[in-house]
């Protein structure tokens, strides 16, 4: 009969192998790396019939090729490390991603416990995970846009190359900072009090877009405009920025102003912006006092220039009469041209005619000087007609009109020269020292 020692024995090895079978994962017991017990889960995991398929099998058989020298190196190194990732097959051939846990089982011979688990569900996940996280990333990487994070503080967490690029900071450089750091002194603290009334429930900040300056390391600044997001985690908060650097769209919208406000070919005031200005000025005489000046300026010889020599002079000579007609008035003052070779100066705040005539003495003098185009002495004059408000008229309107009339006197009299509206006939030069200084 066995002793009570030897069959003590052995049922606790029967109980420790049931034990075993209640563990959903491989275990297998091993001795000089042979199997020498396999659970149920285990014959499971790796395709086998029963547990007999594995008894006295080299465990390395169900090691993947290029893992095998991790065994045989020898199981007593293995059981130092906590957990181990490896790949095993199944009885089938095909492969599978495991974590195993190696551990020496104490008593007179060498023998240790291995632990397997299937992990390939995890590792899909990790890399369907990675993949997600490279794809974000190469998404972030590629957009136009800035894209910043930033905490409750105003501390930025994260920002992508576009940002980086966009306030002229190295990779990484733009992370630690306030967000106040990318603005103006002005507009910081105007930025930090809306976070903070935001923060304290006071201040509509999400959903939309605010025009702001951002301002770059070397110091220049852009036009900026931010939308905000937050996004709650745990009890904390962060706010997600979408940054755009709207420069070439401010460009282009002053581009749209200005071409709907200014001629083309001269860059002078448009009629839209004269009529706009002769408004204000009218505007101002009436609140104050005074007398304000319309010149009705049209050109004097020009239509041979453009017969003989061709539009490109006649452009060429319409630049340069621009040029000096801005040369003859005060910057308070306004030159526009309203059609092909006429112009139309406001001359404003003028104490007495005399001041208006000073400019139109100008403007003859200025156009007396021959313009230079490709070897040609372009020569042209200027019948200049004027109308003073509220002498010559109570309106826009009027005083235009009373202008234009003026300027066909000059036209059927002789040209080059002047008329004033309330004149009959194109007066002669007064005496300069009639006329105050700067007019």
């Amino acid at each position: 009969m066995p002793s009570s020692a030897t069959a003590a024995g052995a049922g606790t090895a029967v109980m420790d192998h049931e034990l075993l079978e209640l563990v959903s994962a491989l275990v297998c017991i091993l001795h000089q790396g042979n199997v020498v017990f396999i659970n149920q889960a285990g014959v499971k995991v790796l395709g086998l019939g029963s547990q007999l398929d594995a008894l006295g099998t080299a465990f390395v058989e169900f090691v993947e090729t290029d893992y095998r020298f991790l065994v045989e190196a020898g199981w007593e190194l293995l059981a130092e490390e906590e957990f181990l990732p490896l790949k095993l097959m199944r009885r089938d051939g095909t492969m599978f991603e495991a974590e195993i846990r190696v551990r020496l089982i104490p008593g007179p011979e060498e023998s240790f416990l291995l632990e397997a688990r299937d992990i390939s569900k995890f590792v899909r996940s990790a890399e369907a995970l990675r993949e997600r996280e490279e794809r974000l990333q190469g998404v972030l990487a590629s957009v136009a846009e800035g894209i910043i994070t930033v905490d409750e503080r105003g501390v930025i967490e994260s920002s992508n190359p576009a940002a980086e690029r966009m306030f002229g900071h190295g990779k990484g450089k733009l992370v630690g900072q306030h967000i106040g750091q990318l603005m103006g002194a002005e507009r910081r603290e105007q930025h930090q009090e809306l976070f903070n009334q935001y923060l304290a429930g006071s201040a509509k900040l999400m959903g939309r877009s605010v025009e702001s300056l951002g301002f770059r390391a070397d110091g220049g600044s852009f036009p900026l405009e931010i939308s905000v997001s937050e996004l709650r985690h745990g009890k904390g908060r962060l706010f997600t920025g979408i940054l755009r650097d709207i420069s070439e769209r401010k460009e282009n919208e002053e581009r749209i102003k200005r071409l709907a406000h200014h001629d083309t070919l001269t860059g002078l005031p448009n009629r839209n912006l004269l009529n706009d200005r002769i408004s204000h000025a009218l505007a101002r005489v009436r609140r104050h006092g005074g007398r304000m000046a319309v010149l009705y300026v049209d050109l004097d010889k020009f239509k041979p220039i453009n017969d003989t020599l061709g539009h490109e002079a006649g452009d060429a000579v319409l630049r340069e009469v621009a040029q000096r007609l801005d040369h003859c008035v005060r910057s308070s003052d306004t030159v526009s041209r309203v059609g092909g070779d006429e112009f139309v100066v406001v001359v404003e705040e003028i104490g007495r005619p005399g001041e208006a005539a000073q400019v139109a003495r100008k403007i003859l003098e200025a156009l007396g000087t021959p313009i230079a185009y490709e070897n040609h002495a372009c020569q042209v004059g200027a019948s200049i007609g004027i109308a003073v408000f509220p002498d010559d008229g109570n309106t826009m309107e009027e005083v235009s009109k009373a202008a234009d009339v003026a300027m066909y006197r000059v036209k059927h009299s002789g040209r080059n020269g002047y008329c004033f509206y309330s004149d009959s006939m194109p007066v002669e030069d007064l005496d300069l020292a009639e006329v105050p200084a700067g007019g």
